[in-house]
């Protein structure tokens, strides 16, 4: 299954996700493509936050290679699941999306919100990353 992670600038949660989802289609011999981007264009080609770089790290990924791209209208077709870290993210892309694929964008978390830990402390990040870690875990299951 080809998978996009969204998040409002792409060096943060999604880039995380893109992480974790990547070490389990490794880890299970699972076939697809996995990405990540972001609905703004203020970090294009960024690499992602040092700090998400550091918990992804300690939870045994490599993220470093990461470099943040804005959405483009291909990626509606390109992927099967489009998965948005919050509502206003999820909104923007049913903006954006063309009829034929809106059915493929629903939130990570389900009925929630992932908050954005970008302003926030390292303790932020953490939380972050156990939440996207257990949703993606439980997508996966299914």
């Amino acid at each position: 299954m080809n998978v996009l992670f969204v998040c409002l600038g792409n060096i943060c949660r999604s880039p995380m996700a893109e992480g974790i989802l990547k070490q389990i289609y490794k880890q299970r011999s699972l076939t697809g493509n996995v990405e990540s981007v972001g609905l703004m264009d203020w970090n294009a080609d960024k690499a992602a936050d040092y700090r998400a770089v550091a918990i992804a790290r300690e939870n045994g990924l490599d993220i470093t290679a990461h470099r943040a791209r804005q959405i483009r209208k291909e990626d509606f077709h390109r992927f099967d699941v489009i998965l948005a870290m919050d509502g206003h993210n999820m909104r923007l892309l049913e903006k954006m999306a063309p009829p034929e694929s809106q059915h493929k964008i629903r939130l990570l978390r389900g009925t929630g919100d992932i908050k954005d830990p970008y302003q926030g402390s390292e303790k932020d990040f953490r939380e972050a990353f156990k939440l996207i870690k257990q949703c993606i875990e439980t997508i996966v299951e299914k």
